[in-house]
């Protein structure tokens, strides 16, 4: 399991619009959203390559200023 920290800074007046879509991208919380357009949200996946993915659209996301990954954390699997 990856599990990565991202602040995502948002245009101003869009944060409520980057709220709704980060939130709907499956392995994708958000924890804090500022009325100053400042994001926190985590990213868990079971892949390095997802997680390149998943921050990748993050990036690109209508409104989005950036994303900076702050934190990030492997896993391995202990069940297997």
């Amino acid at each position: 399991m990856h599990i990565s920290g991202i602040v995502v800074h948002a245009r101003p007046g869009h944060a409520a619009q980057a709220h709704a879509q980060l939130a709907a991208i499956e392995g994708v919380e958000v924890h804090i959203s500022d009325v100053e357009c400042k994001l926190v949200v985590t990213i868990e996946k079971e892949d390095e390559q997802s997680t390149v993915d998943t921050f990748e659209r993050l990036n690109a996301l209508p409104g989005v200023l950036s994303a900076t990954m702050v934190y990030h954390h492997f896993e391995n699997d202990t069940d297997q």
